[in-house]
């Protein structure tokens, strides 16, 4: 347990002195802003079904594709590139414990960034409590939805770059390894949003792969749940199966580059 703590603060100060991070999280939080302004503004006049709040939760997790790669493409491939790898795995901590600290560091930055970002209603409402009433920004429903919503999918999304960091010694190859793995991922929930299905009992393959899918198929149809305070806890298991996937793959990965 103590190598796993080191190696989360050693990843931890990593990520808080890298120039990259805070480049990427400036732009990346600046554009969410002025698109949430211009969203606000014309909300009214739109037939969206989602709540604003929710709405910069579905925002959030479209673009974590440009955000989850500067956090994760250099927690193995630059430690590769330096020949660094070799002594941290000296550490008294397993593959797993190696990879778990380095995963938790850049989920923990994910959650920082979504956090400042959820500062966008907070100070709407501070400067327009009547307005910020009338969008909703109230409902503390909607604020337990939203932070869920983005911890569980933040942590698939990092567990992503995590795997994608183990498989090369490039940063650049690493990072858009990971850009294009999320990009499917989101393309598959995008595609299949409005597409309601209740199947309890598969009947044949298709119907089989769609239920196995879960979240990944389904996703931004249970995102219409999040939004109202409904957790919904198929896809909290089916995220977190997908973590632990990920995560396992990576520890595999790391253990083969011991021998």
């Amino acid at each position: 347990m103590n190598g796993y703590w080191h190696i989360l603060k050693h990843e931890l100060f990593g990520l808080f002195i890298s120039p990259s991070t805070y480049v990427a999280s400036f732009y990346f939080l600046s554009l969410l802003g002025i698109g949430f302004r211009f969203f606000i503004e014309g909300f009214t006049n739109t037939a969206w079904i989602l709540p604003p709040l929710s709405s910069l939760v579905v925002g959030l997790t479209f673009g974590a594709p440009a955000l989850v790669p500067f956090l994760t493409m250099r927690s193995f491939a630059e430690e590769r590139r330096l020949g660094t790898l070799e002594t941290l795995m000296s550490a008294p901590v397993g593959s797993f414990g190696l990879v778990l600290g380095k995963w938790t560091a850049a989920l923990f930055f994910f959650l920082i960034i979504c956090a400042l970002a959820l500062c966008f209603p907070l100070l709407l409402w501070y400067g327009f409590p009547e307005q910020a009433v009338s969008l909703g920004f109230n409902v503390f429903e909607h604020w337990i939805g939203g932070c869920a919503f983005l911890a569980i999918f933040g942590a698939s999304f990092t567990a992503v770059g995590i795997f994608a960091s183990c498989l090369t010694k490039n940063q650049m190859v690493a990072g858009m390894l990971t850009f294009t793995l999320l990009t499917l991922y989101l393309a598959v929930m995008a595609f299949t949003f409005g597409e309601h299905q209740n199947i309890s009992s598969p009947s044949d393959l298709s119907q089989f792969l769609q239920v196995g899918l879960g979240s990944l198929n389904q996703g931004l149809n249970k995102a219409q749940h999040f939004a109202v305070g409904i957790i919904d806890l198929s896809t909290l298991l089916h995220q977190a199966v997908l973590t632990f996937l990920f995560l396992g793959l990576s520890a595999l990965q790391v253990e083969r580059l011991k021998h």
